[in-house]
């Protein structure tokens, strides 16, 4: 039974990536009953290549990857939000084979969160919220780790998934809810770096690569909207700008509301003309950016908006020539 409904022990989790007109995903739900990953010809449905072992990768504990989270690539591996045991899962893309190895014991051993992704095409990202976890628990105590090449980093903490271009990174820090945003080099910098070197045991302990930008001097602007009582629950980063979806708790309301916000990405200013007032609760990281520029934004009662990107008001004689079209049409 998942939340009150009878559900399959194989769901398909990790949802559909597909690249280079090959499909990939995972069925199940925990490794010890067996997760089942594919690789399918994506016009055909022909399989390239199946794993139905990486459940177990210790077959006397049947403990190994859980279908936990989404996909993504990275080179030549595949990785997946694999659960307490394996996170990020890898695979060999070609073959299948799971890359990462058995182990002795079966107490959690990685971050359990239903996000992976790929930061600036190098550092693994894993984390987040778990998969089953209520849509509501937004600022919870998860985290979201960075993996370089000797050690891992946390990079914020709370359940929403930091989002980011080649330039521009955009993060939310649950323990003061504030937008951050900074360029992606000095990012980069920091994670290969590690956390800084002047920060005692206590402060290393609770430290994200948001604070250690915010030391480095490099955070190149935070926003609240002047709002006391703000939260971010979706986030986006577009070339010009990041999009996010807020709460606002106004003092004098007895109940929040919720907005669709755009600021300016160089230096935090919002867009007051681009703000859209949302009907119900968004479903936190129910929010994406198309190819030409719409934003889809997904609410927890199942609906969907959709918001064009910005068009200039057509000058009058374009305006008139429209009418007289569409007169002719008629």
């Amino acid at each position: 039974m998942v939340y009150g409904n009878l559900c399959s022990t194989w769901p398909v989790n990790t949802g559909v990536l597909v690249a280079d007109g090959v499909a990939y995903f995972a069925a199940g739900i925990i490794d010890y009953d067996g997760t089942y990953v594919y690789a399918l010809d994506a016009k055909t449905g022909k399989i390239r290549w199946q794993n139905n072992s990486c459940g177990h990768l210790n077959p006397e504990l049947r403990k190994g990857v859980s279908a936990q989270g989404n996909l993504t690539i990275q080179g030549d591996q595949l990785l997946m939000a694999g659960g307490n045991q394996v996170s990020p899962a890898r695979f060999d893309i070609k073959t299948g084979k799971c890359l990462n190895q058995s182990f002795a014991q079966g107490n959690p051993k990685a971050n359990h969160g239903r996000f992976v992704g790929v930061f600036l095409g190098s550092h693994p990202i894993a984390g987040g919220r778990a998969l089953y976890a209520s849509a509501e628990n937004v600022a919870n105590k998860d985290s979201f780790v960075v993996h370089n090449s000797s050690r891992l980093l946390p990079m914020n903490f709370g359940g929403i998934p930091p989002a980011w271009s080649d330039e521009t990174v955009a993060l939310v820090n649950f323990r003061d809810g504030k937008l951050i945003c900074c360029d992606g080099d000095k990012a980069v910098e920091r994670i290969e770096k590690g956390l800084p070197a002047t920060a005692t045991p206590a402060q290393r302990r609770w430290m994200g690569l948001a604070d250690a930008l915010k030391r480095d001097n490099a955070i190149r602007w935070t926003a609240d909207m002047d709002q006391k009582e703000f939260a971010v629950v979706s986030l986006a980063v577009c070339p010009s700008s990041v999009v996010a979806v807020v709460k606002y708790q106004n003092r004098v309301r007895a109940h929040p509301e919720w907005f669709l916000v755009a600021f300016n990405s160089q230096n935090g200013t919002p867009y007051w003309f681009w703000r859209h007032s949302l009907p119900s609760k968004p479903l936190p990281g129910g929010l994406l950016v198309g190819r030409e520029g719409q934003i889809v934004v997904t609410m927890l009662n199942g609906n969907v908006r959709s918001f064009g990107p910005h068009q200039p008001r057509p000058a009058r004689q374009d305006r008139a020539q429209a009418t007289r079209s569409r007169a002719a049409r008629d």
